[in-house]
């Protein structure tokens, strides 16, 4: 390692800042353990005795570098007030402060960061210097007044209504709220109106207003230039705002592997590079080189200064300069000195998918395509063609074997085609670049010629997506990979590390394929180690998903069946069975609900099921008898049908799955069916497994809790019970507990809802009779599970 001194230094300070996670270092002993270093080197030299305790002084070296990163990491990170972070959601919030960062315009928001001087929260005045992220919405003309006159750097007054992130509510679930706050960000403002900014001091911030001007200028050119498809392309590819291009877009890149040309990376920033260098040909050596250099911090500081366009501006830099100065430069030292700055920066974003990803990419290239090369030049390929395809196909293949850790835990898929596939999608890339920046610099003086260039890109564009939505959506373009942890992921590099360091002990083709075998099964093996499932086999799981204000559970019979109770709510701005519970079902390698019942047609109850049949995932629904005289019932009924899902209705019956009975105790031949609300119509089922039971009542309310008691009386007696209506006042009387008698209850709640549920009445109730209450509110998500016999309770979290 002595080639690579910053490698050393790098990677202690990145073990330090890990460390920081579970390990806290104080001043004083980071201090001390330095002056001890210190000191015993001095002595060392004073009585030339350094040479011989080199080891000594290298490993202490180290261990000082690791506690420095671990002591940089917690004195670096934002420290938010618990007054602060305790609040949940707030109305006509009021913040003074400084604009310090202005998003690209969207269809329906401006988004802008907004570092606080104060905030008046719920009559409190808090002085803490923290950002917001705010998002302006109302009507388009406010919005397009905010984004011409308003500036980075300006002084403002804000009122609007505050929210934390989105936290880890359910299991594979993204932490939105820890990544705010990694970036510094306390929380979200939403401001419904323009007239809710107010101008206070009309300074700029030269800097951040400069790169916001040229960032706004090249956004309206394309705008000017391109349709919609390829807009939303470039502007990812340009100026790293990837937010316009879709979910399902999205999707069919990570299926066909090609997901990585959407991040701005090494590839662009190579591409970029290249377009400079042509640019500035005619130039003597010195000159092109500085105006490529200019362009390449210009290109880093326009689209924001991601991690891997930083690490790659970097490498470029240093290689430029090398040649320049006629040194050979290193990659993993060139490497090194980039994640370094950007540690030192931030060190949390050494937690970043991007750092990982964008580093562990570039570091498997430089390792592995030295030894791909030497194959191919040892073959002798004579087609100049297929050597360079092939050339070019270890490069990706050298990648994506650097980053597959990284990619089935963010991910949670491996593509089978991605070879392929990027062998066609680079290359378009780089003309789609290329052709990007020709129509942009005609555009300047010349927009009729821009327009043919546009023409031709806006072309290239439309076939590449064509082609990506067919290689995506084949059916063996991907292998679904769930639970990999990151234990798996520290087998998985050990053992690739171990491999390469061992190739050049073994000189005969048999005897590294045997070495290659033993290492893939030792993988293998190893990573099976921690394999556990959250949905046991042979036991009955129930999972209450947290969707808000709405109810959703699913569950897991013996037998693997699964079956989902309601869905959450669906609406323009946010889908629970698109946004929650199809992540959730990706997360724990679920490809069908084999029963889906809607307990009543209530959007908060049967809305997340619109997307879950769309995307075929539904086998069987179940549902209250269809009225007529409900537009959205009959609309379901339709679309349904539209979609060949096969429809029974509640009406006494028992559905034997697995080894479990499920008891339908609706009955909907009852002479007063029909003029039920829609919440005394609702599905109401108890499940039995061994001695073990559960019942689903819905949003059943108390004039209908007495007729099940009159009806069903000691059959209602069970272990858990799903609370009737979020906890509303309206359900759950006295009566109805005194027959159920549950150890458990479930309540399915938003936090801090505009209800008020639960009722407070009702929950004394419940814990006047000692049962245990599960909220999703205060918990998240809640998983249970049962052998029939006991019910043990397992904290998802943790896992």
């Amino acid at each position: 390692m002595k080639d690579f001194p910053v490698v050393k230094f790098t990677a202690a300070f990145a073990v330090g800042i890990l460390l920081a996670k579970i390990i806290f270092m104080n001043y004083l002993f980071v201090a001390v353990f330095s002056v001890l270093l210190l000191g015993s080197f001095i002595i060392s030299i004073k009585f030339k005795t350094a040479g011989k305790y080199t080891l000594f002084f290298s490993a202490a070296s180290l261990i000082l570098i690791i506690l420095i990163g671990n002591l940089y990491a917690q004195v670096s990170g934002v420290k938010f007030n618990p007054a602060l972070t305790g609040i949940y959601n707030a109305k006509n919030v009021k913040v003074t402060g400084e604009v310090t960062k202005i998003e690209l315009s969207r269809e329906d928001e401006i988004l802008f960061h907004l570092k606080s001087d104060s905030l008046i929260i719920n009559d409190t005045k808090f002085t803490d210097d923290v950002i917001l992220l705010c998002k302006l919405k109302g009507g388009k003309k406010g919005r397009a007044k905010f984004y011409s006159l308003f500036k980075p750097g300006n002084i403002v007054e804000v009122t609007g209504n505050f929210r934390k992130g989105n936290e880890r509510r359910n299991p594979g679930e993204f932490d939105y709220n820890a990544y705010l706050k990694s970036k510094g960000i306390i929380g979200i403002l939403t401001i419904k109106k323009y007239s809710d900014i107010k101008l206070i001091i009309d300074k700029t911030n030269i800097f951040n207003n400069t790169i916001f001007q040229i960032r706004k200028s090249i956004d309206e050119q394309l705008k000017i230039l391109y349709n919609d498809q390829t807009v939303s392309l470039l502007k990812g590819l340009l100026l790293a705002d990837r937010r316009e291009i879709d979910r399902e877009t999205k999707t069919m890149f990570i299926n066909s592997g090609v997901v990585h040309v959407l991040a701005v990376s090494g590839l662009h920033v190579g591409f970029i590079a290249l377009i400079f260098l042509f640019l500035f040909g005619r130039f003597n050596v010195y000159l092109r080189s500085a105006l490529t250099i200019a362009g390449l911090l210009i290109f880093m500081f326009v689209t924001g200064v991601p991690p891997s366009v930083f690490r790659a501006t970097v490498m470029a830099v240093v290689i430029i300069i090398a040649f320049l100065t006629n040194r050979s430069s290193n990659i993993f030292n060139s490497l090194a000195i980039a994640a370094l700055i950007i540690l030192a920066l931030n060190p949390n974003e050494l937690y970043s998918p991007g750092f990982q990803l964008s580093f562990s990419a570039v570091i498997s290239i430089a390792a592995i395509y030295p030894l791909i090369e030497n194959y191919l030049r040892r073959k002798n390929i004579k087609l100049k063609y297929l050597r360079y395809l092939l050339l070019f196909m270890g490069v990706s293949f050298a990648a994506q074997i650097g980053t597959l850790p990284f990619t089935l835990i963010y991910f949670g898929k491996i593509s089978i085609i991605a070879l392929a596939a990027n062998i066609v999608v680079i290359p378009a890339i780089g003309i789609i670049i290329g052709l990007a920046f020709i129509s942009l610099f005609f555009n300047l003086f010349a927009g009729f010629i821009a327009v043919y260039y546009a023409s031709a890109n806006e072309l290239i564009t439309k076939l590449l997506f064509r082609f990506i939505d067919f290689a995506g959506s084949l059916n063996f373009s991907f292998v679904k990979i769930i639970n990999y942890s990151i234990y798996d992921a520290v087998v998985f590099y050990f053992f690739l590390i171990f491999f390469l360091l061992s190739l050049k002990k073994f000189t005969g083709r048999i005897a590294k394929l045997i070495l290659l075998i033993l290492i893939i099964i030792n993988v293998i093996v190893f990573t099976m180690l921690d394999n556990k499932k959250l949905l046991p086999d042979n036991k009955l799981s129930i999972l209450m998903i947290d969707t808000g204000q709405g109810d959703s559970f699913l569950i897991k019979f013996p037998d693997d069946e699964i079956a989902l109770v309601d869905a959450g709510a669906a609406a323009v701005y946010f889908d629970y069975g698109e946004r929650v519970i199809t992540p959730l079902l990706n997360y724990l390698g679920i490809d069908k609900i084999d029963y889906g019942f809607i307990s009543h047609i209530d959007n908060d109850h049967y809305g997340g099921f619109i997307s879950l049949v769309m995307n075929n995932m539904i086998e069987k629904i179940y549902k209250p008898a269809v009225d007529s005289s409900l537009i959205k019932d009959t609309k379901l009924e339709n679309f349904l049908n539209i979609h060949s899902v096969p429809v029974e209705y509640y009406d006494s019956q028992i559905i034997k799955i697995g080894n479990c009975r499920l008891y339908v105790l609706n009955a909907k031949d009852e002479a007063e069916y029909f003029k039920y609300s829609s919440n005394e119509r609702s599905g109401i089922f108890k499940l039995v497994y061994g001695n073990v039971s559960l019942l689903f009542t819905g949003d059943l309310e108390q004039r209908i809790e007495k007729r099940y008691v009159k009806n069903y009386r000691q059959f209602l007696n069970v272990d858990i019970l799903k609370v009737g209506h979020h906890g509303s006042k309206t359900s759950t009387s006295v009566e109805f507990l005194n027959y159920t008698t549950p150890r458990y209850a479930l309540i399915s709640v938003g936090i801090q809802n505009k209800f008020g549920h639960p009722d407070e009445k009702v929950l004394n109730r419940l814990n006047g009779k000692n049962i245990q209450i599960l909220r999703t509110d205060l918990s998240g998500a809640i998983l249970l599970e049962t052998d029939g016999k006991n019910i043990f309770m397992d904290d998802w979290k943790k896992n």
